[in-house]
């Protein structure tokens, strides 16, 4: 399974490759931290920098047996001490809890070096992994602000005030958007020490640490789960696609020709991104769409006159900006959801993004250029990717396009192009 996967990636590499090298944009589905990731591969002294502080955050194997701030040795392999002991960043004790942390600010400051990826590339709330970046910023920041704030605490104070933080009803809410009340300890009561995407959390699931599975998240020991778990959804879970992709891009051209680029410019120039599909106003929606016609519709006309032809009348009729036609469109766009506009965007361009272009709205006539009606099956909407071209007959009613228009699009998308509307 896994050399499946980076073989898919190492194919997406060339032809993300392709699509710089002959100016296409391509609607690769990267984000902006991979392909930052991608860029910071190149940069092996702080690849290897940050495999010492990880091996040795690794050798730290917490009790599930006893307290949740002691730290078991044992398990420790001997690679993993020397790591440990060769590794300039590592500060502290080696089984103390609060030494584990000091790793993690020291994997912090090392991960906001050039080209690595940090806390602003964690998934957010709502989308897979977002907990880790919600529990960082609520938990883990006020439990940092309780330490700061209140130093005079006593141990058994000290954990009062924590549990009271791990009780805290309104986490799901404010921290994780959600709009129902739960607490922390209640959200995490599965959770151990493992791959933080596996839905599961039991010993199959990749171990972010020895005995993993066995271990609970709990709030004393959530600030080196929030580290290991970083660890892995920003480099361990992903540094193989990654140079699998830069692989890819070998094959075509030099990879470091990359860096001449930001991560950014690369994710909207290359892959389309960033457009602005989601905030769609009426404005922007009118903006793209070419209702004249243009030179093409002009030179058509010389020739059909110069042929003697009958067929002038058709090519010259155009729906206005004050057509109910348009209004429909333009308002269904409007209304649209995200994803509604993303296939009807693939429905007239082949492409889910906004490309460079207009859309040029024609009416489906007669020859005699009389605009005809939506008739099911012989007159329906229908599009020409090649000139970004879409063809409406005329509609009666608002609600009538709406139910036919989207029933175009959805089937087309479902069968990726390949589909003959049969009523």
């Amino acid at each position: 399974m896994r050399s499946a996967v980076l073989k898919e990636f190492r194919f997406m590499g060339r032809l993300f490759a392709a699509a710089l090298r002959d100016r296409f944009i391509f609607p690769l589905p990267f984000s902006v931290s991979f392909l930052k990731l991608v860029q910071s591969r190149s940069f092996t002294e702080d690849s290897i920098m940050l495999s010492g502080v990880i091996e040795s955050l690794r050798q730290y194997s917490i009790n599930p047996s006893s307290s949740s701030t002691t730290v078991d040795n044992n398990s420790c392999t001997s690679s993993a001490q020397a790591s440990s002991e060769s590794s300039p960043v590592i500060q502290g004790e080696k089984g103390d809890l609060s030494s584990l942390y000091q790793n993690q600010l020291s994997l912090r400051a090392l991960t906001t070096t050039k080209g690595c990826l940090e806390s602003l590339d964690l998934p957010r709330p709502g989308f897979l992994g977002g907990e880790i970046y919600a529990v960082e910023h609520y938990i883990c920041a006020a439990l940092d602000n309780l330490e700061e704030t209140e130093p005079n605490l006593t141990k058994e104070e000290l954990r009062q005030r924590r549990q009271e933080i791990a009780a805290d009803k309104s986490f799901a809410r404010k921290a994780l958007g959600k709009s129902y009340d739960c607490s922390f300890e209640e959200y995490f009561e599965d959770r151990t020490f493992v791959d933080p995407l596996d839905p599961l959390q039991d010993q199959n699931a990749w171990p972010l640490c020895p005995n993993g599975a066995q271990i609970p998240v709990t709030i004393e020991n959530v600030r080196p789960w929030v580290a290991l778990a970083k660890q892995f959804v920003l480099f361990d879970g992903i540094v193989a696609q990654a140079d699998a992709f830069r692989q890819g891009v070998s094959d075509f051209f030099c990879v470091d020709a990359l860096l001449l680029l930001t991560p950014r410019e690369l994710y909207e120039d290359v892959c389309g991104g960033g457009d602005n599909v989601d905030s769609w106003d009426e404005d922007a929606i009118r903006s793209l769409l070419k209702l004249d016609g243009g030179k093409g519709a002009a030179e058509a006309l010389v020739a059909v006159a110069a042929l003697g032809g009958d067929g002038g009348a058709a090519l010259s009729r155009r729906f206005g900006p004050s057509s109910p036609t348009i209004g429909y469109l333009t308002k269904s766009l409007l209304e649209a959801t995200p994803t509604q506009r993303r296939q009807f965007l693939s429905f007239v361009t082949s492409v889910p993004i906004v490309t460079p272009g207009k859309i040029e709205v024609v009416p489906v006539v007669s020859p005699s250029g009389e605009f005809l009606p939506m008739r099911d099956p012989g007159c329906m909407p229908r599009a020409n990717t090649c000139a970004r071209r879409l063809y409406l007959p005329k509609f009666d009613s608002y609600a009538l396009f709406k139910q036919v228009f989207y029933s175009v699009i959805k089937e087309e998308s479902r069968f990726k192009g390949f589909y003959e509307w049969r009523g």
